[in-house]
């Protein structure tokens, strides 16, 4: 029902699929799903609208949602060797300077986030929220979710998985709070790193090679087709993995040191003239005996 949805039509961009990540019609269609749920539920008086906002993680979703069927917004699929190395490298607990590259948009993810329960995280809505903005108002035939201005800075991400289970930037009624932590930890970390690698590598968002992408069973065709009007841009094409070989210590009984990353970290560092002004630099991980 909900691939057949007015909301799936306003939603869905026609890229093609990349290799190595889920289809955007997949995420197209969970999104549609949440906002017909919405919509059918109000209208049937099965849902009210205390309901929807008393519910976190759920309002996040449909807001994130209503926002990217009403507007136009970027899609950006993060290459796999970067999304390896944003794994083992650390962030400050505070990021400042982050800039908006974009107001809100979608991370598409290689294979590599899971739930608690093995669920897999295939992409992440991002979307900046400055002191004073409000997020849209939502109507639903007669029924109206108003809006509540943000009291100061914020970056909200939001993400449902492939059984439907919603996320947003804050915990809601889990099981295992800990690991559950760990695995929204864990999101919040990528999307971060994400939008500070593009803010110092705006260059490394390209389209993908020819061989990365399958128009098997898509339904394309050459010539001036609908879904040519949407490539996709891939986050770190560019980027080279840091690799290292240490040796074993010749004529020693000391074995040579196993595989392991070198972790890396984020820090601002001072340039310009007197050195007054500051931006964020990335020491990448380094793949030891890898």
């Amino acid at each position: 029902m909900a691939q057949k949805s007015h909301w799936f039509e306003k939603l869905n961009r026609a890229y093609p699929k990349v290799k190595g990540y889920q289809p955007f019609s997949a995420l197209a269609k969970n999104l549609a799903y949440n906002l017909l749920a919405v919509e059918m539920g109000l209208i049937e008086g099965e849902l009210t609208i205390k309901n929807i906002v008393t519910d976190f993680a759920w309002s996040a979703i449909i807001v994130s949602a209503w926002t990217l069927a009403h507007n136009e917004f970027p899609v950006w699929w993060l290459d796999k060797n970067l999304f390896a190395a944003f794994e083992e490298s650390d962030i400050p607990k505070a990021i400042a300077d982050l800039q908006q590259v974009a107001p809100f948009g979608i991370i598409m993810l290689p294979e590599g986030i899971r739930n608690p329960n093995g669920e897999y995280c295939d992409w992440v809505f991002f979307q900046f929220l400055p002191e004073g903005s409000a997020l849209p108002v939502m109507q639903f035939g007669s029924h109206i979710i108003p809006s509540v201005p943000t009291d100061c800075d914020k970056l909200r991400w939001v993400t449902t998985l492939r059984n439907g289970t919603g996320y947003a930037s804050t915990i809601d009624s889990n099981q295992d709070l800990d690991l559950e932590q760990q695995f929204q930890k864990r999101i919040e970390r990528i999307v971060l790193q994400t939008l500070l690698y593009l803010q110092t590598r705006p260059d490394d968002l390209t389209p993908p090679p020819p061989t990365a992408i399958s128009t098997k069973g898509q339904g394309f065709s050459s010539g001036n087709s609908k879904s040519e009007r949407f490539s996709p841009l891939i986050i770190g094409q560019k980027f080279q993995p840091k690799t290292e070989r240490v040796p074993g210590t010749a004529h020693s009984s000391h074995a040579t040191p196993r595989t392991h990353w070198r972790r890396g970290h984020w820090r601002r560092v001072a340039i310009g003239e007197g050195r007054q002004q500051r931006e964020w630099r990335w020491i990448q991980p380094v793949l030891v005996n890898g």
